[in-house]
């Protein structure tokens, strides 16, 4: 009768286990593979005379939160045929991998949820294996389900100063798609060519970026390019802001200023008005702001194109310079702000995975490495 003890499975397929010893701090186990022949890497024939053996030790992942060594004996054949000598494959861990992929799947799954720092110390192993075993499992991106329809462009700040990013994603099914460490037109043009479809991709949702758009022209000449809302009515935000030249500050004026009309109390609908009556540069400038929030009410392009048409004008004659050059700006995005009441898309999901990027940036204190950043972009975003 048995002491209090157990036996579990190795689960490694074709290894035999001849003996198990377990330590204070460690388990080991005696292993062999059981096949008794195999093919000749040379001619292909199969050939079963050991030539030598020899005992290699081999982490696996932990079990009862002790390491597991396995002490494999590995064979050398010698083939009866070209009298090759070869050493027996190692499916369980790889050619010249002194760690079973068992173990570097387990520590790539705990990399995806802590810092390579923390992984290594809990499993116990080095901090580059833990790099090595991450890097293996995401270094394959998959092939989308389906093809993409509807893309978004938009960048982001990498590091300080000038360190920008583009990011490319489906908007259909919220997965990232392709990054690149840079803004060009010439290389957002090349990531476009290599990812997107000219077939299938119908619309491209940017920011008021020149060479976004130009590389979705050049890469895409069948899709439309479809400027982002929130970046539209941000023109006028910014325009306002340099009117009244103050800081939005919770409780303030100046955020009041800032915020929806529909979404004022009439409290503070009664302190805007006060001080739009006594200032009557901020009144335009404030008209003109909601203004153009209000054009995206509009259901028909035309309606929206002739809203549209009469905001640049008032805004060229209103003697703001801020609104001028907000008019000037829009005049020559007139036609992709007109593509959104055929493809209503924005990039507001793009603009929220770019913050989760950022905040996976700044847990990681930044990456010197910019394989290992792409792979963790390419790896980590998903839609929750």
């Amino acid at each position: 009768m048995q002491d209090d003890r157990i036996s579990i499975e190795l689960r490694l397929p074709g290894v035999m286990v001849l003996g198990v010893h377990e330590h204070r701090h460690w388990i080991e186990v005696v292993c062999q593979y059981k096949a008794e022949e195999v093919e000749c890497p040379r001619c292909g024939r199969p050939t079963w005379q050991v030539h030598q053996w020899h005992l290699q030790r081999k982490r696996d992942a932990r079990l009862w939160r002790k390491p597991v060594w396995l002490a494999l004996w590995k064979r050398r054949f010698r083939c009866r045929n070209c009298r090759n000598v070869f050493t027996e494959p190692d499916p369980n861990c790889g050619a010249r991998r002194r760690t079973t992929a068992r173990l570097r799947e387990t520590v790539a799954g705990w990399a995806s949820e802590a810092t390579v720092r923390a992984v290594a110390r809990v499993e116990g192993v080095s901090e580059g294996l833990v790099e090595r075993s991450w890097v293996e499992k995401h270094s394959v991106v998959k092939p989308p389900a389906q093809p993409h329809v509807f893309l978004g462009l938009d960048g982001f700040c990498v590091r300080k100063p000038g360190r920008m990013w583009t990011g490319m994603w489906d908007l259909q099914t919220g997965q990232g798609v392709a990054f690149i460490p840079e803004e060009r037109q010439a290389t957002v043009q090349k990531m476009l060519e290599r990812h997107a479809s000219r077939q299938t991709v119908k619309a491209v949702a940017t920011d008021l970026s020149e060479a976004l758009r130009q590389a979705v022209e050049m890469a895409l000449p069948d899709a439309l390019v479809v400027a982002d809302k929130f970046h539209v009515v941000a023109l006028a935000g910014r325009a306002l802001h340099e009117v009244h030249g103050e800081k939005r500050r919770r409780g303030s004026t100046a955020r009041l200023l800032h915020r929806g009309v529909e979404r004022l109390s009439t409290s503070e609908r009664e302190r805007v008005a006060e001080l739009l009556t006594a200032n009557p540069d901020l009144a335009r400038a404030w008209s003109l702001k909601e203004s153009l929030r209000s054009i995206y009410n509009r259901r028909r392009r035309d309606e929206a194109a002739a809203a549209l048409d009469t905001w640049i004008r008032d805004a060229q004659v209103s003697g703001l310079r801020p609104f001028q050059r907000a008019g000037t700006t829009l005049q020559k995005w007139r036609q992709e702000i007109l593509n959104h009441w055929q493809y209503p898309i924005t990039n507001a999901l793009v603009e929220g995975k770019h913050n989760r990027v950022k905040t996976l940036k700044r847990r990681a204190y930044g990456y010197r490495n910019d394989r290992s950043f792409l792979l963790r972009l390419l790896s980590l975003i998903h839609t929750d």
